[in-house]
């Protein structure tokens, strides 16, 4: 495991200052946000940017090994404020669901050039039900999204890691993903434990991931209090079993990024945001080189 950075914790900084600034911190790895992957999409070509972007990253001694599709149909900038809305990879209508293949097109792009090895998504899907559909239907509208976005991507270097969500969502306990990931039965389709929606939902992680196993590429670490998406950072006042969830990591030999996905505590000060920006680096060491061994 390595640390990493949800880069929207620095969501007003442009995507190379972003850079600059994570590199100047001492990170070494991060997770792209959907935010700052739309500032890129901006730039043109997806290919030629993200391959652009990658490089600037290297010379900075920063990689982007995870990355998140877009939750938002713009980003997060003044000028994207206009017609923005909640990104869905299944709608019920055609038009729109051809528009979202579209969409997710140009993500996978970007993120095979950045060298994005796990792509985190949200299923999608979440208005059928309010549209009438029955959940059998809803079912094969999200396998017939999510294998037409695995298809793109195979043979790319990016797999597409479904996330746990919330009630309806279609993937809020691992039994709502096994029946998907064997419709779809794609080998570039996994999972990304989101810890913090976990612990809301009343699901234990450390099971989670044990029952994921090899199936788990990508993490969203992030503690609360088990009401709220706090989005927090490990052993402050949330309660999340954390040494177990780091146990059940080292059990299943999880390779992937330990990533921190915490805007719950970017609500400071910039210097105190930057001061946290490094107790989060060591947080992070002390949990991936000791929490859960024998002391």
């Amino acid at each position: 495991m390595q640390p990493s950075m949800w880069s929207s914790y620095l969501i007003e900084w442009q995507p190379d200052d972003m850079v600059r600034e994570l590199s100047r911190h001492g990170w070494h790895a991060c997770e792209l946000s959907d935010e700052h992957g739309h500032d890129l999409l901006k730039q043109g070509d997806p290919a030629k940017v993200g391959a652009r972007f990658r490089a600037f990253a290297a010379d900075h001694g920063l990689r982007f090994p995870q990355g998140h599709f877009y939750l938002c149909t713009k980003g997060f900038r003044p000028e994207d404020m206009a017609g923005r809305k909640v990104a869905d990879i299944a709608p019920a209508d055609d038009a729109a669901f051809a528009e979202a293949m579209a969409d997710m097109r140009r993500w996978v792009d970007l993120f095979n050039a950045l060298g994005v090895e796990a792509g985190v998504l949200h299923l999608g899907g979440g208005g059928l039900a309010k549209a009438g559909w029955s959940p059998a239907r809803i079912f094969a509208r999200r396998c017939e999204a999510l294998s037409a976005i695995a298809e793109y991507a195979r043979g790319t270097v990016t797999t597409i890691c479904l996330e746990n969500l919330g009630a309806g969502s279609g993937v809020q306990t691992i039994d709502d993903f096994e029946p998907l990931l064997k419709a779809v039965n794609a080998p570039n389709v996994a999972i990304c434990l989101d810890t913090g929606h976990a612990n809301i939902n009343g699901v234990d992680s450390a099971a989670f991931v044990r029952r994921a196993g090899a199936r788990l590429k990508a993490l969203h670490i992030a503690d609360n209090l088990g009401q709220h998406d706090d989005h927090m950072l490990p052993y402050g006042r949330g309660t999340v079993r954390w040494t177990e969830v780091m146990k059940a990591l080292r059990e299943v030999g999880y390779r992937g990024l330990f990533n921190f996905e915490v805007p719950g505590e970017n609500r400071c000060p910039p210097p105190v945001r930057l001061a946290k920006l490094d107790y989060a680096l060591a947080l992070a060491n002390y949990m991936i080189a000791h929490d859960g061994l024998p002391q």
